[in-house]
């Protein structure tokens, strides 16, 4: 009964850390150290807030890496269209 109390145990602090590199990125990159909305809600607010700018961060992050791959596809065809056309054209 207690190893598995144990593995419980481990298991909840693997997710803790694995959490804790994100939160800490969050109060840096979007000046979480300091509420500074008012009301009561505001808490609640400026976290939400936080972590919508963190998605978009990895959205941007993902579409970036997306249209890179398509660009250099497409510039690799163009470059051989051209290598070949001067070669039929001259």
């Amino acid at each position: 009964m207690q190893i598995i109390r144990k593995r419980k145990k481990e298991k909840k602090f693997r997710k803790r850390a694995a959490i804790e590199p994100i939160i800490g990125h969050l109060k840096t990159d979007f000046k979480m150290q300091q509420n500074y909305l008012h009301g009561a809600d505001s808490p609640q607010i400026n976290v939400f807030l936080a972590a919508t700018g963190w998605n978009l961060k990895k959205m941007m992050k993902k579409l970036k890496e997306k249209f890179l791959f398509y660009l250099n596809i497409f510039i690799q065809k163009f470059q051989i269209l051209l290598f070949t056309a001067k070669f039929i054209y001259y």
